[in-house]
């Protein structure tokens, strides 16, 4: 009955383990440390059954090659089940990932010895929070009737928000670039934030004709049709 429930244990350990590795596949990370920090960020990874032990980057020439290699582990404390104690076992796995995905593994170690959990350090937001939308808008309103480009910068130096301190990790977000074209009394505005490797955001505003208009473009737009996020484009509006 041991045996058999240890076995059982370890067959749920590599379910967890194959779910997590896709699951950190994507969105694509730059390094190492940003599929630790992926891992660390799901359930499992917030649970207190999880932790990395390792993070290494790789040398590699091409995109097809391991550029990344993790060690976790996976603790199940000793319980009984109906008459039978299950002993708690501490069950380790070695990954290799590409930039397209998992290369190798998960594939079930020998845990290091003296391991100890590691957490890379949290990086700051890149996003551009909704609250910046009716800050833009307010901001294109109460622009002079032909501003200049230096005129504009200033109003949104003033008037757009500061990016907010995540309360999970105490660090304030990096403000997105911003982009200006004026033509006339017709300004157009762009807001461009690189999240990760190939995540975008961008948030757009424009006054044609004294008329205010601020919207988004979704991951789809900025995706595989690859809409622009310049001044220009949202001075024409799309």
């Amino acid at each position: 009955m041991l045996l058999a429930s240890c076995g059982a244990e370890h067959a749920e350990t590599d379910r967890q383990s194959r779910t997590l590795a896709d699951a950190i596949s994507y969105p694509r990370q730059a390094d190492a440390a940003g599929f630790a920090r992926a891992a660390l960020a799901t359930t499992l990874g917030r649970s207190g059954d999880f932790s990395v032990l390792e993070a290494e980057d790789l040398d590699h020439e091409g995109p097809q090659e391991p550029m990344a290699h993790l060690v976790w582990r996976i603790h199940r404390d000793a319980r009984y089940e109906g008459w039978s104690r299950i002993e708690a076992i501490d069950a380790c796995y070695s990954v290799e990932f590409t930039g397209d995905g998992v290369s190798s593994g998960p594939s079930r170690i020998t845990c290091p010895d003296n391991a100890i959990a590691i957490t890379p350090p949290p990086l700051p937001k890149r996003d551009i929070p909704s609250e910046f939308s009716p800050a833009l808008q307010a901001t294109l309103d109460e622009l002079p009737a032909t501003p200049t480009e230096a005129d504009v910068r200033a109003a949104l130096a003033a008037g757009m928000p500061a990016p907010p301190v995540d309360p999970e990790t105490q660090l304030a977000g990096i403000a997105p670039e911003v982009f200006v074209q004026v033509r006339g009394s017709d300004v157009g505005v762009a807001l461009f934030a690189r999240i990760g490797v190939e995540e975008k955001d961008c948030m757009m505003g424009r006054r044609v004709g004294g008329v205010v208009e601020v919207w988004s473009l979704n991951w789809r737009d900025l995706g595989p049709r690859e809409k622009p996020c310049t001044a220009d484009a949202a001075l024409a509006g799309y």
